[in-house]
């Protein structure tokens, strides 16, 4: 037989918290799923190769980059791409502290003309505590075009930029690292996958613990039937 008279503060409590982690579990494979199936979808590409540098127009994107996980600014250069001006996502600065917007000059891939290929993304919207922009040292943490061209005094800015390949001191090209598709972002589902087993297995420790706690105190017994009396 069993005997529970169970404390009902610390069951309700309990009752609370299992709920919790049971939503933060759930919430976290649901994102694991999503990233899964984007993962599988291909970011869409372009090439431009007839533009035009636009000078001084230069905006700078506070990231961390996926591959190094160095912090900096990602350099935002605009060129005139017929009748539309198209941002392209040409460099990166590793260093925390903003960089001075007067000695950073147009990305050398640009200068020279070379063709641009690389990935077209239409950013989404800030998230909710991202920090407000600086536009006077042109400094955003959020890509924000149209905010953006606005500060470089330009009209009829694309909705979409470019992520082109970064090109190091050394003169070798690496893939954007923030060339992610629609939806993603930095953190692989696999982080996600893990942060759910995490919430899942403290659910069932505070179940153990909620169960281990009644024993102790007498409160859930455990005893053997009593057999009928001859």
């Amino acid at each position: 037989m069993i005997r529970f008279r169970p404390l009902k503060l610390m069951t309700v409590a309990a009752v609370l918290a299992f709920a919790a982690l049971i939503v933060l579990g759930r919430w976290q494979w649901e994102r694991y799923e999503e990233k899964a199936a984007l993962a599988e979808e291909p970011v869409p590409e372009m090439t431009i190769a007839s533009y035009q540098p636009i000078a001084g127009g230069i905006q700078f994107v506070y990231g961390v980059r996926a591959d190094t996980r160095e912090q900096g600014w990602r350099v935002f250069a605009p060129v005139q791409y017929g009748d539309t001006v198209v941002f392209i996502d040409a460099d990166f600065i590793p260093d925390v502290e903003p960089p001075n917007a007067d000695e950073v000059r147009v990305p050398a891939l640009l200068r020279i003309g070379a063709p641009i290929s690389g990935a077209s993304i239409r950013p989404e919207p800030p998230a909710p505590l991202t920090l407000a922009p600086r536009p006077l040292q042109r400094l955003w943490f959020a890509v924000d075009l149209a905010a953006m061209g606005r500060n470089a005094g330009l009209e009829q800015v694309a909705d979409y930029y470019l992520a082109s390949s970064y090109v190091g001191a050394d003169g070798r090209a690496t893939a954007n690292p923030f060339a992610l598709a629609p939806g993603a972002d930095r953190l692989p589902p696999e982080r996600h996958m893990g942060y759910a087993i995490t919430w899942y297995g403290l659910a069932m420790v505070l179940i153990v613990i909620y169960f281990a706690y009644h024993v102790s105190v007498g409160r859930l017994v455990f005893t053997g039937a009593r057999r009928p009396e001859d």
